[in-house]
């Protein structure tokens, strides 16, 4: 391994401002310095970055799985696989999602993410667990199982923050299931950041949890049900969830770069109505990402899915299922691509949905998330199309174009 790396003549998106042709220089998998002149850097590596944009790596709070790994399936070597096809779209850390299932089979398989996190090459990108479900709204479901949802019972939360809480960074739940404001107490209390999604909750149970601490919310505006109609007075609209979590400043909220799972205009009102570092973009993507149009595959439990103009649909013999979304089949450079497309700004604000605001909402901005000096190097290359060149993990080259 290089310890000490020049990566010059590139597009800097540094963290407090953009450098139209400069470097960034790497000594011991830490940035040393950033700036215009490069001249008289020495430096056991010297890579040109071709004009191409020096970035810092993504990362991604919300995936399922890429390629044919899947976080709620793969074993131990499966998911380090999968971490390596992470890096290939410039991807530096992901929080690996689970989806709804038994608590047995939830801790078993965040058990193994605690053994992944452990393999020297690219056990670093695994982050932690997300625990999407099992405790979310049945209406508000989308691809998760009917049969596995339930309540947060006290003695269910227990036994899963006493066995893989060091594991688990953030945590999915409906505010109006019973024992969710207890919920989000004990969340905090162990640093894991508690998260609203899967709902129709109202206003007050949305604020309630928000005041027991939860800071984020998944995928807004796809299953989360933000208002209803007074039931005693007709056509008079409710305050809902969506209210809740847009007047309090201190809560993030997360869009998938998809325009199925979100229509194209809510990317410019999020963009507009939250503040700077609450704004982050994921990919939401399952197994089968990368895969052909059309392509069908079969989950353990008998779950089918298909690969359909780049998200994945449930194949199911109820028609009130059947078709439904899943999850999407983005990756996180083109999710990127599309925000900057979708909220019309401009690639250095695009990026920071994808690294320092992920970071921050995680509490791990003090050491990634962005390019300045003494910040772990997680760094991108790549094209104006964001084609991605080369990533580094923490200095270390983990990827580069063939």
């Amino acid at each position: 391994m290089n310890n000490n790396i020049l990566i010059y003549n590139g597009r800097v998106i540094a963290e407090t401002h953009f450098i139209p042709s400069g470097y960034v220089h790497v000594k011991n998998g830490r940035i040393a310095s950033i700036g215009e002149d490069w001249n008289g850097i020495k430096a056991e590596q010297k890579i040109d970055a071709k004009n191409h944009f020096i970035s810092p790596g993504f990362i991604d709070l919300h995936t399922h799985g890429i390629m044919d790994v899947d976080f709620m399936e793969g074993d131990v070597e499966t998911l380090v696989r999968g971490l390596s096809a992470y890096a290939s779209f410039g991807v530096t850390r992901v929080v690996g999602t689970t989806l709804s299932n038994p608590i047995d089979a939830i801790i078993a398989q965040v058990g193994r993410f605690r053994e992944a996190k452990d393999q020297t090459e690219y056990g670093d990108i695994l982050h932690g667990a997300h625990i999407e479900g099992p405790w979310l709204a049945p209406r508000c479901r989308g691809g998760h199982a009917l049969e596995y949802l339930c309540t947060p019972e006290k003695e269910d939360v227990n036994r899963l923050l006493g066995e893989v809480g060091d594991v688990i960074k953030t945590l999915t739940f409906a505010p109006e299931l019973p024992n969710s404001v207890w919920l989000a107490e004990q969340l905090s209390l162990r640093g894991i950041v508690g998260v609203v999604g899967h709902t129709e909750a109202s206003f007050e149970d949305a604020e309630s949890v928000i005041r027991a601490g939860v800071r984020h919310v998944t995928h807004m505006y796809d299953t989360t049900l933000g208002y209803k109609e007074n039931p005693d007075e007709a056509l008079v609209m409710m305050p809902g969830m969506e209210t809740a979590v847009l007047m309090h400043d201190e809560v993030s909220i997360e869009l998938i770069g998809c325009p199925v799972h979100v229509p194209t205009p809510f990317f410019r009102f999020i963009n507009k109505v939250k503040p700077r570092d609450k704004k982050v973009i994921v990919t939401d993507s399952l197994v089968g990402t990368g895969m052909p149009e059309g392509s069908v595959l079969t989950y353990k439990d008998g779950r089918r899915v298909y690969v359909s103009e780049g998200v994945l649909r449930m194949i199911d013999d109820d028609p009130m299922t059947n078709g439904n979304l899943t999850g999407s089949a983005v990756t996180m450079n083109v999710a990127l691509k599309r925000l900057q497309n979708y909220a019309q700004i401009p690639i250095d604000e695009a990026v920071r949905w994808g690294s320092i605001n992920p970071a921050t909402t995680i509490g791990i901005d003090r050491e990634t998330g962005s390019i300045r000096i003494g910040k772990l190097a997680d760094i991108v290359l790549m094209d104006d199309d964001y084609n991605i060149k080369m990533t580094f993990l923490k200095g270390r080259p983990v990827f580069k174009t063939p």
